[in-house]
């Protein structure tokens, strides 16, 4: 009879183990920037969203002949939204809660409430009129990860930039 015993010697235990080893410390890097490369894309698709909302106002005030305007407002399905010029004004509260179907919070002095975004005016929403949409994870203006929305002036479209430095 061969008494041959079954089972793994100890030295092929160690190499396996150092080889998982090998194998987790170069994937590791790569799990972690999927989390930043996460939050560029929902950047990105809020961006879809509000570029298509602002294509979409835009020919309902040239028919209202309200492109010319620094200031109204516009019944988009029964609700009034802000609009500078023909396009979306940058306020969170008058403009994107209306036309986007997400839960904006002010990540200033909101920043318990649970929401889908949070925003800022950095300098208040009339100074600059500009605002900054930042994801859940990314909370703080600080924190660098964020879309800057600029609504339209009397001679500039609206536009975005992203600053994803601490995303």
């Amino acid at each position: 009879m061969n008494n041959k015993p079954s089972g793994f010697t100890l030295i092929e235990l160690v190499i396996v183990i150092v080889v998982l080893g090998i194998l987790a410390v170069t994937a590791m890097p790569r799990l972690i920037n999927l989390q930043a490369d996460a939050r560029i894309a929902a950047l990105n698709g809020l961006k879809g969203g509000m570029q298509s909302a602002a294509d979409m106002v835009y020919p309902i005030a040239i028919k209202e002949g309200l492109t010319s305007v620094s200031s109204t407002t516009i019944s988009i399905e029964g609700d009034p939204v802000s609009i500078a010029y023909g396009y979306p004004a940058a306020f969170s509260r008058q403009t994107w809660s209306k036309l986007i179907e997400a839960t904006f919070a002010d990540a200033i002095h909101n920043s318990n409430d649970p929401a889908d975004w949070y925003f800022h005016n950095p300098g208040g929403g009339d100074e600059d009129n500009s605002i900054r949409f930042m994801p859940k994870s990314r909370i703080k203006p600080s924190d660098n990860c964020y879309l800057i929305y600029s609504e339209a002036t009397e001679t500039d479209v609206p536009h975005f930039e992203f600053v994803t430095s601490g995303c």
